[in-house]
């Protein structure tokens, strides 16, 4: 295995009241997925890797914070990350970002799982040089993030499930000079007032423009559905063919959806003119 230089890795968790809202069990299983993670990297990887995860607590009101201290067996360092009040899923991301050390950096809800080989893979995959046909002179000479397949336990139209796996950032490792590039997740207010939520599909879309990434269709990651969530409410939408369900959407709500197009338009175009 030819490796580049990439010896680092940070797992990026946002968490609000996730033992409130999910249950301290969803918490622990997710816990124990991304340990399982980094203990098959450790015995896997040829090379030695420093790693650590960063909980960003949200301004969480109950037990999230004592339960992960608790519950976390530091097969790598966990950093936990107090927020006095809620800033949104997007703002809790950049900021772990921003406390992170590593390199490479990694996303999981605090109600998702990685399968052991997640970390394995996604690394191994960045750590190599770019292939023939995207290596040339004027190019970078490695991808700039690798995105993984997810399990999920629905039935989902393949056309719904091959969007997802481009969207989400759970099966996402991305290098840290990108994730800063690019400028990280949206915090406008618009993002959070939106009931579908579109902060994963706006960063995906800043992603593609900028950076090559590679896909393994291997399932790497298990995205859960719970009552109430964003997947929870587009269930119908992602299990029928394209265009044969059309969730209702007010005059608000189509207006948020125009904002947030103008803003994914403007940073693509303040990109482009710098």
């Amino acid at each position: 295995m030819t490796l580049a230089g990439l010896s680092s890795f940070s797992i990026v968790m946002p968490a609000f009241n996730v033992i409130e809202q999910r249950g301290e069990v969803v918490f622990r299983e997710t816990l124990e997925s991304i340990a399982a993670s980094c203990y098959y990297l450790q015995r896997t990887y040829p090379q030695p890797l420093s790693g650590e995860l960063i909980i960003v607590s949200d301004g969480s009101t109950d037990a999230t914070c004592a339960v992960a201290t608790a519950a976390w067996p530091q097969v790598v360092p966990l950093q936990l990350i107090g927020l006095p009040t809620n800033r949104g899923i997007a703002a809790a991301r950049n900021i772990g970002v921003r406390f992170a050390k590593g390199e490479v950096i990694f996303f999981c809800d605090a109600d998702d799982l990685y399968r052991p080989e997640h970390l394995f893979l996604a690394l191994s995959i960045l750590n190599q040089p770019l292939p023939e046909p995207y290596s040339s002179s004027a190019a970078p000479t490695y991808f700039g993030a690798v995105r993984t397949g997810i399990y999920c336990r629905d039935r989902l139209h393949p056309y719904w499930h091959k969007t997802l796996e481009q969207t989400l950032v759970l099966n996402l490792a991305v290098r840290r000079e990108v994730h800063e590039f690019i400028g990280g997740f949206p915090e406008d207010d618009v993002f959070r007032q939106f009931r579908f939520g579109a902060e994963d599909a706006a960063y995906a879309h800043w992603l593609r423009q900028f950076c090559y990434t590679a896909h393994l269709e291997q399932q790497t990651v298990e995205y859960r559905r719970f009552a109430n969530s964003f997947f929870d409410r587009q269930l119908a939408k992602f299990q029928a063919a394209p265009g044969t369900v059309t969730l209702p959407v007010d005059v608000v709500e189509q207006q948020h959806q125009q904002q947030i197009a103008e803003i994914m338009t403007t940073r693509f175009g303040n990109y482009r003119n710098s």
